[in-house]
């Protein structure tokens, strides 16, 4: 079995997963880092964490429903995985 190790901030972004829940969506997860860690997170180094943490395995993501005031686009949440 292949051994993935987690930078510090894919740990962060891991964490934040797990608090949002069934929450978790792209921008719930930065509000959350920088609300607790006072640190700014900018949305390229925020779905970069997501992708990288889906390929490893550590989350797994689904599309929500879509919504006018995202001009019909779905949002991506996340959720860890066993």
């Amino acid at each position: 079995m292949k051994k993935y190790y987690l930078g510090e901030f894919e740990e962060i972004v891991l964490l934040a997963t797990a608090i949002l829940n069934k929450n978790a969506y792209g921008v719930a997860i930065k509000d959350e880092i920088e609300l607790r860690l006072e640190r700014e997170v900018s949305m390229g180094a925020m779905h970069t964490a997501l992708l990288r943490l889906e390929d490893k395995g550590y989350i797994k993501s689904s599309k929500g429903e879509a919504t006018e005031d995202r001009a019909g686009r779905p949002r991506n949440y996340y959720q860890i995985t066993a």
